[in-house]
């Protein structure tokens, strides 16, 4: 009873002390400020990432940047059988996410990619809410990415 104790203590003391900070929390006090946003594309695509982006306008650094977000959405047949009914559909999803400063004139560019195949179903309105899944999964793997290479940005200005 008491090792059970002492290990979960252990255990506790270790993930207190060595510095973890979630993704999203540790983007919050970045180093740059953004003033406008523009983009275009799939506005299925867009509208999460800028969501997240805006918290960025009400910084109050010195580092100003305008972004241009450019999203695209690729569904194609991965696979067919023989009689040529679809088996499995890919999806690609790609976002061009573009910084240039206003005040220092820098440019940072990033192109994120992410992609998935999956089987084809009977029942086309499940197929669709599972495409609407997969889609939301992958939105959500990019804007993690977003996060991850704002956070290189903040700390080489």
């Amino acid at each position: 009873m008491i090792m059970k104790k002492l290990k979960y203590f252990i255990i506790l003391f270790f993930v207190i002390s060595c510095g973890y900070t979630p993704i999203y929390q540790a983007n919050q006090n970045l180093n740059l400020k953004l003033d406008k946003i523009n983009f275009a594309g799939n506005k299925k695509l867009v509208r999460p990432i800028v969501r997240d982006i805006e918290r960025l306008r009400d910084n109050k650094s010195t580092n100003i940047f305008d972004l241009d977000i450019v999203a695209a959405k690729k569904e194609s047949v991965a696979s067919k059988d023989k009689k040529g009914n679809v088996l499995t559909y890919k999806i690609i999803l790609e976002v061009n996410f573009n910084l240039k400063g206003k005040v220092n004139n820098k440019v940072f560019s990033r192109k994120f990619v992410k992609e998935t195949t999956y089987n084809s179903m009977n029942n086309k309105f499940e197929l669709s809410q599972y495409k609407l899944n997969l889609e939301k999964n992958l939105i959500s793997q990019i804007l993690q990415d977003i996060n991850i290479f704002l956070g290189t940005i903040g700390n080489d200005l």
